[in-house]
């Protein structure tokens, strides 16, 4: 790495050596110091060894919303850890990085890093300093921990219950003829349940591996739909004749993938038909406007508190937790359908009201 800076009127021609992690420094005329942060595309500082700010690039003064220059660094980031950070490149001449959260206009976490370009000879050193947000890098290490914890819990659960069978079977009802038969049906509801699972999860993955790809069928959405509540009204008795769809003639195709929009629209149109008050209606409407296609299905359910809306579509995120796994759910639908509809472009949008029941939207850009 090679860098240049000024102290003093004095140019310096500054060579990183990265595998020694030290700096040969050469006189020379080039580059002034604003040059040397200018290039760098983090919010980058050059310090001396009191902490005194040289100057600071563009991304630094836009962080702060100030010209840098104007204060002493350690006024300006107050948390120990940076400080501690500088005393170390200072004392060791090394490179040294630490973590540090800021608060400015929003609280995030920024990856700091700083070593000494000039060694503090006759009062001149000088020292590089600069920010790097990960905080989205954080989150997304997070959101992993949760599901992988997620996971783990809800696939220890039915296997929890799968051990207690068993060691019932080979001890206590090892001859009950009754017992055996009801444990049957147990084991055989848990293992559909880790099945259903196991698959949900591996749509998941898949889906994320191609999200960034648009899809390039041709899809006839009202079609598409009617064939969905078809399979579904013939499912179970509960659930036929309870659809009506009301489509605006002559509707366009829309750009995607058949089997995929088939997935989240038996997701949608189950779930208002196995929330909703037995006997009530889902109504669906699809219309054409603005150069959109627009798919609304509305229920007559107990409703969602707007406190869950925001989170409906995590992993694993379920409002009403007992009712969500007795009625077989595994927590990924909604996960999976937003997959899904980002893939196609399309936005995707959840109201409801507690006593009146919910409405999905779901529109398709042309």
């Amino acid at each position: 790495m090679i860098i240049s800076c000024t102290v003093k009127k004095t140019w310096y021609f500054a060579r990183y050596n990265d595998a020694a992690r030290t700096l040969m420094i050469e006189p020379m005329y080039t580059l002034k110091p604003q040059n040397i942060v200018d290039v760098l595309p983090h919010p980058a500082f050059l310090l001396d060894f009191e902490g005194s700010i040289i100057c600071a690039n563009t991304a630094a003064k836009q962080l702060f919303g100030m010209r840098p220059e104007k204060h002493n660094f350690f006024k300006l980031i107050k948390q120990p850890n940076a400080r501690k950070c500088i005393m170390k490149a200072i004392t060791t001449n090394s490179l040294v990085t630490c973590n540090l959260e800021l608060h400015l206009q929003t609280p995030r976490t920024y990856a700091a890093s700083t070593a000494v370009l000039i060694p503090n000879t006759d009062e001149n050193g000088v020292l590089l300093f600069t920010l790097n947000d990960v905080s989205a890098a954080i989150d997304a290490e997070k959101s992993r921990s949760i599901f992988v914890a997620n996971v783990s819990h809800e696939l220890r659960s039915p296997l929890t219950s799968l051990m207690g069978i068993v060691e019932t079977l080979q001890g206590p009802a090892r001859n009950d003829e009754s017992a055996r038969e009801r444990f049957l049906d147990i084991m055989q509801r848990e293992t559909r349940r880790m099945s259903r699972l196991v698959g949900d999860l591996l749509s998941l993955s898949k889906l994320e591996a191609k999200e960034h790809l648009a899809p390039e069928g041709n899809v006839q959405i009202f079609e598409l739909i009617q064939r969905v509540t078809a399979v579904l009204s013939e499912s179970t008795s509960a659930y036929k004749d309870r659809v009506n769809i009301h489509a605006q003639k002559n509707l366009p195709v829309i750009k995607g993938d058949q089997d995929e929009l088939t997935e989240v629209f038996q997701n949608l149109i189950e779930n208002a038909l196995k929330y909703s008050h037995p006997h009530t209606p889902v109504d669906i409407t699809i219309t054409h406007m603005n150069g959109k296609v627009t798919i609304g299905i509305k229920d007559q359910s107990e409703g969602i508190a707007a406190k869950h809306l925001p989170r409906l579509t995590e992993r694993f995120y379920r409002a009403d937790k007992g009712r969500s796994r007795d009625m077989g759910g595994t927590g990924l639908g909604l996960a999976i359908t937003k997959h899904i509809l980002n893939r196609h472009r399309a936005n995707f949008l959840i109201e409801s009201e507690i006593g009146v029941g919910t409405s999905i939207v779901v529109a398709f850009t042309k």
